[in-house]
């Protein structure tokens, strides 16, 4: 345990120093990541699935602020829509607009959390998110997790019936054959109102966890929310009649509580074996302090010792000792030594 104490405050030491360079590389990763998962879903453009075009935008949003990603992201996608179908650009618009002025009004600078939803989406491992709102963020910051799985599932039921929309061109059907299928991605998916209200009950139970005032209570919440999750999901998919999904679950559910664990032990590693009460008071009140310390471990000091006159240190010392007195002295020394008088 202390080797990983002291790997994580060496780590944290590195991103301290170098906090500028490491917060571009991580931008720059996320959204290039980002559109990775939009082009390989959805890439009906395929001028803009190059990797080259994905570098560039991926850099551009690395020096700008975070929102700059998410907006870069709904271009891309309405781009994409539009190679589809215009109904579906539509629709699309329409869509993200709602999600914007959601966003913008509850959770501004969740822009990290907003744009990695929908990679953990795709790679199965989404339940790490809404425990990583509860212990890290305010219980409003899950309303940014919401509207990325719509956002996700809404795309992922468009890549399913694109079929149908090319359908509905070749025969010049009724404009609004390709308006309901779009629309159907939304109020017929099930399976996204599902994740939806599983996240938010997850996020929810984990922040007001972790908040209370008792002992482990980051352990508490980390496995209450992965249980309200496994659960959940679970017991959804079986009503919903979804197959196929349930060993995805569990895996999921494994590696985010793992990283749910890997989380507390950089953000809130406590030492309860140490914890501490206070009661003091004043003229007004009485109080009652807990003081839980976090496990540290003692940064190594190094200490140069000098031996003899540290005064004269880098000075030369003048002789002033009688010939005579040299003299004598190097017969003792050369008598002490048992060597040759003229050697010295």
């Amino acid at each position: 345990m202390t080797k990983l104490l002291e790997i994580k405050n060496k780590c944290i030491h590195f991103v301290e120093n170098n906090a500028t360079y490491v917060n571009y590389l991580v931008k720059f990763a996320l959204a290039f990541l980002l559109f990775v998962v939009i082009n390989q879903n959805i890439g009906y453009m395929t001028g803009l699935t190059s990797v080259p075009v994905m570098l560039l935008l991926a850099l551009v949003c690395a020096i700008l602020p975070s929102g700059a990603t998410l907006l870069t992201a709904a271009i891309l996608i309405s781009l994409h829509m539009y190679a589809l179908s215009l109904e579906a650009m539509i629709v699309t618009i329409i869509l993200i607009v709602i999600v914007y002025l959601i966003y913008f009004r509850f959770a501004p600078r969740e822009g990290a959390t907003a744009a990695v939803t929908p990679i953990l989406l795709r790679l199965g491992i989404p339940y790490i998110v809404p425990i990583g709102c509860g212990l890290l963020r305010k219980g409003y910051s899950v309303l940014s997790v919401v509207c990325s799985t719509v956002m996700f599932f809404y795309l992922d039921g468009i890549r399913q019936n694109e079929a149908a929309f090319a359908v509905a061109a070749e025969e010049d059907s009724d404009i609004s054959t390709g308006f309901g299928v779009a629309i159907a991605q939304l109020t017929s998916n099930n399976e996204m109102f599902l994740t939806v209200g599983v996240f938010l009950a997850a996020a929810l139970i984990v922040y007001a966890v972790r908040r209370m005032n008792i002992e482990y209570a980051w352990t508490i919440a980390i496995v209450s929310g992965i249980l309200v999750e496994f659960a959940g999901m679970f017991v959804g998919y079986m009503i919903l009649g979804i197959t196929g999904k349930y060993l995805a679950l569990f895996v999921g559910c494994v590696i985010s509580l793992g990283i749910a664990f890997l989380m507390q032990f950089i953000f809130m590693d406590l030492d309860y074996v140490r914890t501490e009460r206070v009661q003091f008071e004043d003229d007004e009140y009485y109080y009652f302090v807990t003081a839980v310390p976090k496990k540290l471990v003692a940064s190594e000091e190094r200490t140069v010792k000098h031996f003899g006159n540290t005064a004269s240190m880098g000075r030369r010392i003048e002789r002033h000792n009688p010939p005579e007195d040299e003299d004598d002295n190097r017969k003792v020394i050369a008598r002490e030594l048992d060597i040759d008088e003229d050697l010295l």
